[in-house]
């Protein structure tokens, strides 16, 4: 009987604990949609509440991981590499070995990874290729999914803590937050963050910024439509162009 209720107990509190997080979530979306001048009904609140909330586990993309072991059993990766790692726009940079040459890089961007899923796959994906430097992207999703710039820049202080701690002397560069037309909504968050890894860095030798805010910006302050594919978020093949400068230039000066 004793069992039986620790086990309800901990169910209850389980639940609740989710119920809590899914009803902060509501709140968010609803106060953002607010902001945007956008309306959502209560069935669409609930049904991007319930989304943020599953994004946010630390293991949604654990199938992404399990196939970046499976490539690693087959072909090993190359030791004193440049190692990439982060979201969606590390992934889907497609030129990258091309764009580093002579460089030795691994692409190592997933799904759309927040800094916690990073920190989560932190052995499979960082530490386990010893790389003697590492190009992250990552955080934008973050602020999509309502985490406030001070929490993701909190996630990024554990991600680099851990690179210092296991990876000792390894540098790091951080490509900045992109301006998007789909997320034009986000670009006071996005600056803040930006900010505060600009500052770090400021202090930091281990630690390199790359500024592609203001490179990927019109004449008129806005972002470039000519560096994006259609979704507005993702960039194509001119915008890899500006950051393949941008990051050589970054790991050269290492």
């Amino acid at each position: 009987m004793k069992k039986l209720t620790s086990i309800l107990l901990l169910i209850f509190l389980a639940t609740t604990a989710c119920s809590n997080s899914i009803s902060d979530l509501e709140d968010k979306i609803e106060a953002q949609a607010a902001k945007n001048n956008v309306e959502m009904s209560y069935a669409e609140i609930k049904k991007t509440a319930i989304y943020l909330d599953a994004w946010s586990k630390e293991d949604f993309y654990q199938g992404a991981i399990d196939e970046f072991k499976e490539k690693d059993k087959a072909t090993s990766p190359p030791k004193n590499l440049i190692l990439f790692t982060g979201s969606s726009s590390i992934r889907f940079w497609s030129s990258l070995k091309e764009d580093m040459a002579p460089h030795s890089v691994l692409n190592r961007g997933f799904g759309g990874a927040h800094i916690a899923h990073v920190n989560y796959h932190f052995n499979e994906v960082v530490r386990n290729y010893n790389p003697k430097a590492i190009v992250f992207f990552c955080g934008t999703n973050d602020l999509a999914a309502l985490k406030s710039p001070a929490e993701t820049f909190s996630d990024f202080e554990t991600f680099y803590s851990m690179v210092k701690k296991e990876l000792t002397g390894t540098k790091l560069i951080v490509i900045g937050v992109k301006p998007t037309i789909a997320r034009e909504y986000l670009i006071k968050e996005e600056k803040e963050f930006n900010n505060l890894i600009s500052n770090l860095a400021a202090e930091d030798d281990l630690l390199t910024y790359v500024n592609v805010w203001d490179p990927m910006l019109t004449n008129e302050g806005k972002a470039d439509p000519t560096l994006f594919v259609e979704d507005g978020l993702h960039i194509n093949a001119k915008g890899y162009e500006v950051w393949t400068k941008l990051v050589r230039s970054a790991i050269e000066n290492l």
